[in-house]
């Protein structure tokens, strides 16, 4: 079932006026329940803009989006409705935390649904659990206290606490130190499996990409340039790297060990897969 769909979506930027710009083009996609989509593209392709529209802060110049089978272009939509069912991470979430304790920052959606005091506390509880935060520990302390990679799930918290259908993540593990991206890459995998939620992932790290998720938009120039299996698309290098992107690390290794002669089958996308390629390619030589 489609949770996210877009037909022919256009955004024009400050229409009308003399800075006027065309930031998505003809945008033509759909995104199911439960699946793990990887949204890349040069700076400037319109990734930030296309996942504005999904939880309707953004509304289309022309064409149509819909969430749940509602078109946020109608009038009548209740947009807070549409922002309930889509959870949206933007970059450097920690910098939107501001209450005093961490149970309280996490609370601060859920209370604003109205929600009974109980209710509130379960769902704050259960967000910090699913980001491995223990709220025994650092339900009472500030969010200022912990490291960047803690506010980081903190704020993730706070977004899951909400209950979204989709979740969306704007380069969750931008400017955090290697541990950190480690960390907040496992959790968003791990919210996936266990919460079964649709997740979509900008990022500009292939690498990233390729070990997280299972299909992958490529936006250039405010269009779809690709969408497909992470496989066929990294297959397409010579494309991606004309648009300024490039493959894994490890797609590009065994690309070269092709240009050199070595049998080695160049589709692995993640350093598990390598190995096995390799001995593959050695066993047939």
């Amino acid at each position: 079932m489609a949770l996210i769909e877009c037909v022919e979506l256009t955004h024009v930027y400050l229409k009308g006026t003399p800075m006027e710009t065309e930031a998505l083009r003809g945008i033509t996609l759909s995104i199911d329940e439960g699946e793990f989509v990887g949204i890349i593209g040069p700076t400037g392709s319109g990734k930030s803009t296309l996942i504005q529209h999904f939880d309707a802060l953004l509304r289309p110049t022309s064409g149509t989006v819909r969430v749940g089978g509602v078109d946020i272009g109608d009038p009548k939509t209740n947009l807070r409705a549409i922002r309930r069912q889509v959870g949206l991470v933007f970059q450097y979430p920690e910098h939107q935390l501001f209450e005093e304790t961490i149970f309280e920052d996490v609370a601060f959606g859920p209370r604003n649904l109205g929600l009974p005091e109980d209710e509130v506390r379960q769902r704050v509880e259960d967000a910090l659990r699913a980001v491995r935060v223990d709220p025994e520990k650092f339900g009472r302390r500030s969010p200022f206290s912990i490291s960047g990679g803690e506010m980081r799930r903190v704020a993730i918290a706070g977004v899951l606490a909400m209950a979204p259908q989709v979740l969306v993540l704007d380069e969750p593990a931008a400017g955090l130190d290697p541990q950190g991206k480690v960390e907040i890459l496992n959790r968003i995998r791990d919210l996936h499996r266990s919460r079964h939620i649709t997740v979509i992932l900008i990022t500009h790290s292939m690498d990233e990409a390729a070990q997280l998720v299972r299909r992958l938009i490529v936006l250039n120039q405010g269009q779809v340039a690709m969408d497909g299996p992470v496989r066929e698309v990294f297959a397409r290098g010579e494309e991606l790297t004309a648009m300024g992107l490039g493959v894994p690390a490890i797609t590009e290794l065994l690309q070269r060990l092709r240009r050199r002669g070595i049998p080695v089958r160049a589709d692995a996308v993640t350093p598990d897969e390598a190995p096995r390629a390799i001995k593959e390619a050695l066993a047939w030589s």
